[in-house]
């Protein structure tokens, strides 16, 4: 079962808390391939991902959402 990021960022103030920016990555031969994004332990759990039970979690982009899924995959100890 995915979970999305489903919330409105008001930009008019910045009461929205720190805006990070990351480089879009390219190469010589393919032009544009994308963007390293890095969500916090905080922010996985609020879309109900726990960190410390998963160590690799799926991440996609559908219909405009971003989706995580957990894997089968569990932490190792």
């Amino acid at each position: 079962m995915a979970t999305h990021i489903d919330a409105f960022i008001d930009d008019s103030s910045d009461s929205s808390g720190e805006i990070l920016t990351a480089k879009i990555t390219r190469t010589e031969k393919h032009g544009a391939i994308g963007v390293p994004v890095f969500f916090s332990a905080e922010e996985l759990e609020r879309q109900g991902i726990d960190p410390n039970e998963f160590d690799r979690i799926a991440v996609r982009v559908e219909d405009g959402f971003i989706l995580f899924d957990p894997t089968e995959s569990e932490v190792s100890e």
